[in-house]
């Protein structure tokens, strides 16, 4: 006879045979899907590694609920520390205008550091008392970097734009 905690164990091993292979089976369907579409007969390596982290990141999303709470932080903020390269990079090459650009790419800026700081900070044991404060010290500087760039940003186009009304004023005045 089985006592009540053997039995428990064995519940809890099969939930994460279970789970271990419901998540196997999450990533390796869309990853296999992807990359077995004609769309990448003859594709650059490029494209291939993006067809491959898309099916990543879709795979992720779909076992997101299963995670911690510091697990999905670290999911969500990686994401979006992608979407900021990606903005990055292909900044001249997107088909939308400077303004969207910088709303998009502060925006995800700030959900990638606020959300890497809650992952840190929940993670039990990663940081001691002095790593804490440098953490969250950096962090306040990053998200304070973001409206303190579009203050600046927003400062020197107005300085720009009175720049030639007073090149125009003085012109008509130096005319008479």
């Amino acid at each position: 006879m089985q006592s009540s905690t053997s039995r428990s164990l064995a519940v809890a091993d099969r939930r994460t045979l279970v789970l271990g292979a419901g998540t196997a089976v999450a990533v390796a369907v869309p990853l296999t899907l992807a990359l077995t579409d004609r769309h990448l007969a003859g594709a650059s390596a490029a494209l291939t590694l993006s067809t491959a982290a898309g099916a990543l990141a879709v795979s992720a999303l779909a076992i997101q609920p299963l995670l911690a709470r510091r697990a999905r932080m670290a999911l969500i903020a990686t994401i979006a520390l992608l979407g900021v390269v990606a903005l990055g990079a292909l900044r001249t090459r997107l088909p939308i205008g400077a303004p969207t650009w910088r709303v998009a790419h502060a925006y995800l800026a700030v959900v990638t550091i606020a959300l890497g700081i809650g992952h840190a900070v929940l993670t039990d044991g990663a940081l001691d008392d002095a790593g804490t404060v440098v953490l969250l010290g950096l962090g306040a500087v990053g998200l304070l970097g973001v409206p303190a760039a579009h203050v600046a940003r927003t400062r020197r186009a107005a300085g720009r734009q009175a720049l030639p009304r007073a090149r125009a004023t003085s012109d008509s005045s130096s005319a008479r």
